[in-house]
């Protein structure tokens, strides 16, 4: 809520200050552009590490916060004995359609970072690419 006021107050004070809109929203519109190109570099590079993990299977053990301080929960999976969290922090909604404990499991291991990648890692990689793809093309067009 703070930013959106926040964000109001700036288009306001941009448009009285430069005396035209225009700038106004060319600017937010350059904003949203470098937005779109920083979540495509994003999941690009996570989709790079999907590519070099190697598909495991695993048993869902539970839901908790990792040790490093996060204050999001994230999944872990018994991999070859050994728990691992998984990359990408829980969804919220659906907890329990989406996460069945002792329930196997094919995840992606990467074991530079050892992290897995489960269904729901893949898809908000994929998921995330294309969308940021398809924002900056939007941008892009609409800057032609």
């Amino acid at each position: 809520m703070e930013i959106l006021l926040i964000l109001i107050i700036v288009i306001i004070f941009g448009a009285v200050l430069t005396g035209n809109l225009g700038y106004v929203l060319f600017g937010m519109s350059g904003f949203l552009l470098l937005m779109a190109a920083l979540m495509v570099v994003t999941f690009f590079v996570c989709c790079i590490l999907l590519l070099t993990s190697k598909w495991k299977e695993a048993k869902f053990v539970g839901l908790d916060t990792p040790k490093e301080g996060s204050k999001f929960k994230v999944a872990y999976y018994l991999v070859d004995g050994e728990e691992i969290p998984c990359l990408f922090p829980e969804e919220g909604v659906f907890r329990k359609q989406f996460y069945q404990e002792d329930k196997v499991y094919h995840v992606l291991l990467n074991k530079r970072l050892h992290r897995v990648f489960d269904r729901f890692s893949v898809a908000t990689c994929l998921l995330g690419l294309f969308g940021g793809l398809l924002l900056g093309g939007v941008m892009l067009a609409m800057y032609y």
